[in-house]
């Protein structure tokens, strides 16, 4: 897979988050896109449309449209005014998924991961519980 975000969101990121991403910036599989002047215009128009949404989240969706990509976000507002776009969306659990199906890692280490984002990396993200359980259980017994 490869990865894009535009520098809106990337610049809000720690520099030592920034400098996490390096080596897969140095591999070509995670891209910073920058914004010429007419796209930020046009991701303006976006949160003009959609005021709940910041410039960051209008940025993701505006990039996405242009490279008729995937919007990756579990932000039920953004989600939902993608979909309405038209945009093929989705979240954390179809990223897990994808991951444990192209064996990038193990079910094991997903379920470790999965709990981890939901219990002390971001615990209120929101994500859906059952949903997760069953996951959490189906990779343990791998």
């Amino acid at each position: 897979m490869e990865y894009h975000t535009t520098s809106l969101i990337f610049d809000e990121l720690y520099e030592d988050q920034q400098e996490a991403f390096a080596p897969y910036q140095d591999k070509g599989i995670f891209i910073v896109a920058d914004l010429d002047a007419k796209e930020l215009g046009k991701v303006l128009e976006l949160q003009i449309e959609k005021p709940q949404l910041s410039e960051q989240d209008c940025s993701a969706l505006f990039y996405t449209m242009e490279t008729s990509g995937i919007l990756l976000s579990s932000d039920k507002n953004l989600r939902d005014f993608a979909e309405n776009k038209k945009v093929d969306v989705h979240g954390h659990l179809w990223i897990f998924d994808a991951m444990v199906a192209q064996r990038c890692i193990s079910p094991i280490r997903a379920a470790e991961k999965l709990e981890e984002l939901i219990n002390a990396i971001n615990p209120k993200l929101r994500l859906p519980d059952h949903e997760c359980k069953r996951r959490i259980g189906l990779w343990r017994k791998v």
